[in-house]
């Protein structure tokens, strides 16, 4: 009977000592702590060190149990002048964690705790992101991001998706672009001080674009790999070209774990 209730008792311990509170989780990918700024300071290699904060949480009853999803974003930081101080070429950081419920505490499920979204070393904001169901027992979150070089402007889509077991999945798909800012109204010659031809204003039409979409979920749509298919309308004009509420769909690609840019999306090579 006393070796019976020793079991028993080490094994509520060990369960116990399984099972974690999302805090202890997410601490073992970002151990250090800023008590002044609160939040977390996050190292990356060739990017900087990042002031990172959770901005939004969500649980669902799935078929493993209960999840919970934490997403967590961070600027380039100076702790010691305190203040931003990202560059251009630096990205925002974005970290993603999803918890399954266990032994009275929570248990890491999948994680990628160092990712990216956001541009001038800055994320997007907790109203920027948002939270979709991606297929049976998938969900995760996603946010729209803008840059601009040399007067080519541009924006993507960043989906951070849970694949229901052990891995988060992460896609880029182009969002909008814009050249205008580098080619003008095409009147005048970008390399001589002087008006253009009638040949070379109808080139740099050919070459101009303004182009802008949005995204939508389809639930009801045929699902690869267990992923729903993505639809992007596209409006605005490419050169000549004119697209007034196209709709493009994109896949999920099982072999590259991410969704793929759709077969003739005329953003598809607009990079920014």
């Amino acid at each position: 009977m006393k070796t019976t209730v020793l079991f028993l008792a080490l094994g509520f311990a060990a369960a116990a000592a399984q099972a974690k509170t999302p805090q202890q989780i997410v601490q073992e990918s970002y151990p250090k702590y800023s008590q002044k700024y609160q939040c977390y300071r996050v190292n990356i290699k060739d990017s900087g060190e990042y002031c990172v904060r959770q901005i939004k949480s969500e649980t669902r009853q799935t078929a493993q149990g209960r999840l919970m999803y934490l997403l967590f974003a961070g600027n380039v930081f100076d702790f010691k002048n305190g203040n931003e101080s990202g560059a251009h070429v630096q990205n925002g950081m974005a970290g993603i964690f999803v918890l399954k419920e266990a032994d009275g505490g929570w248990k890491l499920l999948a994680s990628q705790p160092h990712s990216w979204a956001g541009s001038f070393g800055i994320a997007p904001e907790a109203k920027d992101w948002s939270f979709h169901k991606f297929g049976k027992d998938r969900w995760g979150f996603m946010t729209k991001y803008s840059d601009v070089h040399h007067g080519y402007s541009g924006a993507a889509y960043r989906l951070f998706v849970h694949n229901g077991a052990g891995k988060i999945t992460d896609s880029a798909l182009f969002a909008e672009a814009d050249n205008e800012g580098a080619l003008g109204d095409c009147s005048e010659n970008r390399y001589e001080d002087r008006e253009n031809t009638a040949e070379e204003r109808r080139e740099c039409q050919k070459a101009r674009y303004s182009l802008s979409s949005t995204i939508k979920v389809l639930e009801s749509g045929k699902s690869n790999a267990g992923f729903y298919p993505i639809r992007l309308t596209v409006s605005g004009f490419d050169g000549f070209k004119t697209y007034n509420g196209d709709a493009f769909v994109s896949s999920y690609n099982a072999a590259s774990g991410r969704y793929s840019m759709p077969k003739g999306y005329p953003l598809k090579d607009k990079e920014f």
